[in-house]
């Protein structure tokens, strides 16, 4: 009734077992291929990393090292690297190759700037460049070129201050739920202009000039006009009823 247990135990035994032995003779290979190297110059894999300090197969044995400072690409594990002692200490100078798909990544502790004195800087991407920056991201130039198919734009507050601002597009579709416009001047050329309001529609001024060449219109249900101290109707004729 309970041969089965001891055979399925037995086979999670055998598995384990195949798993140990994988990953010894991984590590054997590792530290065969580091044996052959010069004491202070020599070549080792990355077996585990965690920030600037790294466990590495070097010259048959398995060592503490740490990253230099001039490696700018961050060493993974499985990575092959150049490696250099110095006052006692193992460095990690450069990634020589990458076996495994992770990407490269460039790395610093602290600020880092990228200057061309007598150039130009140029980043080209097959696909994306994404720009991150928890806090703040600045752009300054004498010029700013963008060229786009579609731009989205997504901004929780826009503030925009210039002297000029110039828009040559060929349809304009606004959306808000309220716009305001404080302007010393507004001026408004068009061929031809419509407007729709469904409810109120109010204007408030010194001084109101309506001028039409040829024809004025006003309809409505109930027209009032009322003047405090003068109401005058000009005109060649005046038809009324």
């Amino acid at each position: 009734m309970h041969h089965g247990r001891p055979q399925k135990e037995a086979s999670l035994s055998n598995i384990s077992l195949l798993r140990h032995s994988r990953q010894t003779a991984w590590l054997e290979d590792v530290v065969r291929d580091g044996e052959h190297a010069s004491p202070a110059d020599a070549s080792g894999v990355v077996i585990a990393r965690d920030g600037r300090s790294v466990r590495i197969a070097r010259r048959g044995r398995i060592s503490a090292a740490r990253v230099a400072f001039g490696c700018i690409v961050q060493p993974e594990p499985g990575d092959h690297v150049l490696t250099s002692i110095a006052d006692g200490t193992i460095w990690v100078t450069s990634v020589l190759e990458r076996s495994s798909e992770t990407p490269m990544r460039l790395w610093a502790e602290g600020d880092v700037s990228i200057v061309s004195t007598g150039g130009d800087v140029s980043l080209t991407a097959a696909q994306s460049i994404n720009l991150d920056a928890t806090q703040r991201a600045r752009l300054a130039a004498a010029e700013i070129d963008l060229h786009a198919s579609v731009a989205r734009f997504v901004l929780g507050e826009l503030l925009q201050v210039g002297r000029r601002a110039s828009l040559l597009v060929g349809k304009i579709r606004h959306v808000s739920e309220l716009i305001e416009t404080f302007a010393e001047h507004v001026l408004t050329r068009a061929q031809r202009s419509s407007r729709f309001v469904e409810e109120s529609d109010q204007i408030r001024a010194g001084d109101i000039d309506h001028r039409a060449e040829s024809t004025l219109q006003m309809r409505a249900e109930t027209l009032l006009m009322t003047a405090d101290v003068v109401a005058r109707v000009d005109a060649d004729q005046i038809h009324m009823g």
